[in-house]
């Protein structure tokens, strides 16, 4: 064969080579997803088995990670491979601690292998926090978990009793678990802090008695486990102070149907003032003429001092503050009342007048109502008298005074202009405070009087003279 047709089939067959290559290259070509620990990449990729694919991307591996598809499984466009890494797993349980490393993220998985049973009532924590059995760890390098086992729980609650058994870190948590409510003031023995451990619990509840407390306008709903009142209304933070009360007393047993009244009493002391009223006396005044008067001393008040306390209460049913009582714990006399001094005259003074043509000398003349009164006309029907109380027949010139003018004037003569000269001798009718003559005549010449008149009261001045006219 020449030379020249000899390179020409050499480099027929090189380009043959060189062209099956590309074809090769661009036909096995393909685009691939790889996850690792749910993070994805895309890679543009020419190798054949997943093996390749992560030699090719320099993507490491232990012998714990967990690849999908295997190795040595071919690839094909639009495939995905997931890798998950191996973690390092501490499984804490009974007081024994499990070491893992593996690429198993589900609990319930990771105890069977570490030979962890596990009872109904236990339960998981994942890096402190509880977790389901079956929910996966995060794709975290290390995780921790912890296996709390359930603690038996007795409960006597009244007369109920509740057999349960919980995992939770401490008993009141346990109870809110299983629908157990528990009130503030519910007694819990051991208390609701009481650690769970694994040991079993017999525990007793005592229930507190729900309170209805009417406090002033106020009314509250509490609980309270007291035996008695007064305990619950301390329970309650509801102090009685000074006189306070409550109903029922604060030392009786909690009333059975729950209803507890506070009664607020206060006390107030009280400054209180009364006037004294003054009197009034009489004093002869010898300068001042007879039935004129003068103040000799003004009258004045005096003053009389109290201490009161006053007892308030506010009672839950009434508005406001009540008061109950009132109690006087001591008087006394600030000031002293001062009598009025009236002074009346004691000067006679004799006077000659010409009264209705008659020339008298007088003494005293004082105004007064006149009516008239004859033996028959005594105002009793039907009886007739003429004798009077000094023994005088009843006739004109003799006339009646009240009683006090009597007894010192008795036979004293007077003048009454249109009357005449008179005598008193007798007791006659009068008003209280109003100065009153009856004129005396007889049956045949009887005259009616009712008005006003000057009675003259003519010398001599008796003996025994009446100062002061009521």
């Amino acid at each position: 064969m020449p030379i020249q047709k000899r390179w020409r089939a050499i480099v027929a067959g090189i380009a043959v080579i060189i062209i099956g290559a590309v074809l090769a290259v661009v036909l096995t070509r393909k685009q691939v997803i790889v996850e690792i620990d749910g993070i994805e990449s895309t890679y543009q990729t020419n190798a054949l088995t997943v093996k390749a694919l992560l030699r090719a991307a320099q993507i490491p591996l232990s012998e714990f990670d967990l690849v999908r598809p295997s190795l040595g499984d071919w690839l094909r466009e639009g495939d995905q491979v997931s890798i998950q890494r191996a973690a390092q797993i501490q499984i804490y349980v009974d007081g024994e601690i499990h070491t893992m490393l593996t690429a198993e993220r589900t609990p319930v998985i990771l105890l069977a292998e570490a030979g962890v049973g596990l009872s109904p009532d236990d339960r998981i924590l994942a890096d402190g926090m509880f977790i389901a059995l079956d929910q996966p760890l995060s794709p975290a390098p290390a995780h921790s978990l912890q296996v709390r086992r359930a603690t038996p729980i007795t409960l006597h609650d009244g007369s109920q009793e509740y057999i349960f058994a919980s995992a939770a870190s401490m008993l009141g948590e346990a109870l809110w678990e299983q629908g157990i409510a528990l009130y503030h003031s519910d007694q819990l023995n051991p208390p609701s802090d009481t650690p769970l451990e694994g040991q079993a619990i017999q525990a007793e509840l005592t229930r507190a008695q729900a309170l209805t407390l009417h406090l002033q306008s106020q009314t509250y709903r509490t609980r309270s486990i007291g035996p008695t009142v007064g305990a619950a209304l301390a329970d309650s933070g509801v102090a009685l102070q000074g006189s306070d009360y409550s109903l029922p007393d604060e030392g009786e047993r909690l009333p059975v149907d729950g209803v507890i009244q506070v009664v607020r009493v206060r006390e107030e002391v009280l400054l209180e003032q009364e006037p004294l009223p003054f009197g009034v006396t009489q004093q002869a005044l010898s300068e001042v003429e007879i039935d004129h008067t003068e103040v000799v001393q003004a009258g004045q008040y005096g003053l009389k001092a109290q201490r009161v306390r006053v007892i308030y209460e506010a009672r839950p049913e009434a508005q406001g503050w009540q008061e109950i009582t009132r109690q006087v714990e001591d008087e006394w006399v600030v000031r002293e009342p001062q009598a009025r001094i009236v002074g009346y005259g004691t000067m006679i003074v004799m006077r000659t007048e010409n009264v209705g043509g008659a020339t008298i000398e007088y003494w005293r003349k004082v105004e007064a109502y006149a009516t008239s009164y004859s033996p028959c006309r005594l105002g009793i029907p039907d009886y007739c008298s003429s004798t009077t109380a000094s023994g005088a027949p009843l006739q004109k010139g003799v006339i009646g005074v009240i009683r006090a003018w009597y007894n010192y004037m008795r036979g004293q003569q007077v003048y009454i202009p249109g009357y005449g000269f008179a005598t008193i001798e007798d007791l006659g009718a009068g008003v209280s405070g109003r100065h009153w003559v009856d004129l005396g005549y007889s049956d045949a010449d009887w005259v009616d009087w009712h008005r006003n008149v000057t009675v003259y009261f003519l010398t001599p001045v008796p003996g025994n003279v009446l100062w002061v006219l009521e």
